[in-house]
Order: structure tokens, then C-alpha cells, then sequence
């Protein structure tokens, strides 16, 4: 039989003072963010062919990062607890800090722009705040939760956002006419991570207590749990292909992926399929927009690419460092990664029925 193609034969890769915490892609891929825990922010800008820093080592970790759905903001939170934001001028163009603003609430470690809108929410404390792109200021309404938050995700329409604490989950829904009450979730434990699906009604929580809920109605009812994890969940991702009932989701728990799959209607329906490689942490997984394909990254220092089936089609290096974060270029062909040494490594994907793209100049991959 003969030995698949390798996806992945090129690589452009670069270095920041410290561990790369946090990457993020802008929606027309122009550019892609990379955070560090010594509070680095670098951007690279494909369309002018540089690379810009936007704030040195600082020895205070950025956590979260992330640009505005179209494009015109780019938001970091981290250890300093505050909110830096950069305003985006286009390619070539110098982005244009705006004045910190200080949350008083300790580390910022949660942040999420709306989809479709410029509103961002902030976990600051047992509170989540909204800053308004469209008005340069705070809302004045904000979520109380009883504890700390921890995660924070919109759905997929940007009507609903979603906050998790000890016990339970919070669904808000900020831009409802009459504004309602957020609708309380209990949860028993503390939920890590959340997401939404990328269609459908279906919001998945990773729990401190090694379990997965699953709601079938986006937080209403009571919700699917599935337990017997090795660990803590930490990682979720959505896949955006059609399944037969749902899409595809991946969890990551230790050094274990499962890639769950919907097969028949209720809680039993769901199948995991375990994703054996790793041996150490698996600290991200990310599905390639508009394709079947599964990255997912471990502390001991490899990238796995499997298919939707769960099989692994291609093993990734990083020289000697483990794996901190991902993310996939929006066009699904150009896969971000970053280490735990300051490294960060930029890959092109082929696939099948797509023409491998063409190796690129000193600029970096177009």
C-alpha cells in the first residue's frame, strides 16, 4: 500500500522571550497574533511582509487574545489586570494603542469578542464586563456570577454568552429586548472550558471533576454528562462539518484526546473514539476551519493531525519544546503553533483535492 502524502513539508517559525501563551488569527488572515507569559505581543502582518511588536517583555503573562469580528480591534488580557486594546489601521499600517484600562479585579485570564458584532466580554473577578467597540466605552449592564469566572464563550450568533463558575453556568443573552434574567445552569463542579457549536443547539462544558456536559438545548434543561476522564477536561473543540445528528467534537483530558460523535438521537446516541499519540499534557486542540482535520498539541512537544475518523495522519516536532496553544489560519490551509521556550512555528496543510501551496519568500506564507 502505498504511504500517504505527508500535509505538512514546509514551516516558517520564529521566537519571543518566553512561553507563547495565546495565538489568534485575524478574520481575513492577514494577520496572526502571538502572546507570551513574559507579556510579549508580536504581530505579524502577511500582507506587508514584517513583523510588528506591540508590547515587549514585561514579566506579566498575556492570557488571552483576540481580534474583533471585522477586524478593527485587538484585545490582550492578562496578569496586570487590564485591558489593552489596538486599534487596526489595515496592512502596513501601524496599529494604534489605545489607553490601558484597569478592571480592579486581579488576573484576566478569560476574554471573548462577540461573532458579527464588536462587543467584547471580560471575566474581571465574579463579574463579566462588556466593552462596546462601536461606542470606545464600557456598557453599563454586567453579569454577577457567585464565584470567579472562569470560561467564557458566545454562540454562534452572538445573542447568547455563556460563564462558568463553581457550580454552575451562566447563559445571558446582553442585547435581549426586554433584557431577561441569565438563565442559572447548575453544574456541580467547576466548568474549565466552554464552547458552543459552530450550528446547532449544543453547548459543551469541560469540568474540574474529569466530566463533560453537553447541553442539548444551549444551557436549557438538564444536560448530558459524561464522565470517567483520566483528568481534568480542559481543551474542547467544535468541528464546522456536518456530522449525522451533530458536529464532531474533540476533548482533551491529560494526555488523552477523544473525538465524540454523535450516532443516534439522546445521551446515548454520543460515541467516543479515544486519539491515542500524545504522552505527556495535551494543552490544545483546534479543528481546520472548513475541513475534517484535527490539530492537537501536548506538552511533549508534538502536533497531531488526524482525520475525522480519529486516525493520525501526520506527527509534528517542535524541537525539543512542548506545545502551548494553536490556531488555524481562517482559509484551513495554515496551522499556527506555540511552545513552551518562546518558539513559534507556522505550518501550511495540504488535503486532499487541494493543490499544496507553493513554498514562499522570506515574507512567510501568503
Amino acid at each position: 500500500m502505498a504511504t500517504p502524502a505527508a500535509l505538512v513539508c514546509e514551516r516558517l517559525c520564529g521566537e519571543l522571550q518566553q512561553a507563547i501563551t495565546c495565538l489568534s488569527w485575524s478574520s481575513d488572515g492577514a494577520f496572526l497574533a502571538i502572546a507570551s507569559a513574559g507579556g510579549e505581543l508580536v504581530l505579524l502582518d502577511f500582507g506587508a511582509g514584517c513583523e510588528e511588536q506591540l508590547r515587549g517583555d514585561r514579566d506579566s503573562s498575556l492570557d488571552a487574545i483576540g481580534f474583533s469580528a471585522d477586524d478593527q480591534f485587538l484585545m490582550a488580557v492578562g496578569q496586570a489586570g487590564e485591558l489593552l486594546l489596538w486599534e487596526l489601521g489595515g496592512s502596513g499600517i501601524r496599529p494604534m494603542a489605545l489607553e490601558p484600562m484597569p478592571l480592579g479585579a486581579g488576573w484576566l485570564d478569560a476574554a471573548a469578542w462577540q461573532p458579527h458584532g464588536l462587543v467584547l466580554a471580560v471575566a474581571a473577578g465574579r463579574q463579566v464586563r462588556l466593552w462596546d467597540g462601536a461606542v470606545r466605552q464600557w456598557r453599563p449592564d454586567r453579569l454577577d456570577l457567585p464565584g470567579t469566572v472562569q470560561a467564557l464563550a458566545w454562540s454562534a450568533d452572538g445573542r447568547q454568552l455563556a460563564a462558568s463558575c463553581q457550580g454552575e453556568v451562566a447563559l445571558w443573552q446582553p442585547d435581549a429586548a426586554p433584557q431577561a434574567q441569565p438563565l442559572r445552569a447548575p453544574t456541580g463542579s467547576v466548568g474549565l472550558v466552554l464552547a458552543y457549536a459552530p450550528f446547532g443547539d449544543l453547548l459543551a462544558s469541560g469540568q474540574m471533576d474529569r466530566s463533560l456536559l453537553l447541553w442539548p438545548e444551549a444551557g436549557q434543561g438538564r444536560p448530558w454528562q459524561f464522565s470517567g476522564f483520566p483528568a481534568k477536561v480542559r481543551a474542547l473543540a467544535w468541528s464546522d462539518q456536518p456530522g449525522r445528528l451533530a458536529p464532531a467534537l474533540a476533548v482533551a483530558s491529560a494526555d488523552t484526546v477523544v473525538l465524540w460523535q454523535q450516532r443516534d438521537q439522546g445521551e446515548r446516541g454520543w460515541t467516543p473514539e479515544p486519539l491515542l499519540w500524545h504522552q505527556r499534557k495535551v494543552q490544545a486542540l483546534a479543528f481546520a476551519p472548513g475541513r475534517p482535520l484535527l490539530a492537537s498539541a501536548s506538552a511533549d512537544g508534538s502536533v497531531a493531525l488526524w482525520d475525522s475518523r480519529g486516525r493520525l495522519l501526520q506527527p509534528l516536532e517542535g524541537e525539543g519544546q512542548g506545545f502551548q496553544a494553536l490556531a488555524w489560519r481562517p482559509d484551513g490551509l495554515h496551522l499556527a503553533a506555540g511552545g513552551d521556550q518562546g518558539r513559534w512555528w507556522l505550518w501550511p496543510v495540504a488535503g486532499p483535492g487541494r493543490e499544496r501551496e507553493r513554498r514562499s519568500g522570506g515574507a512567510g506564507f501568503g
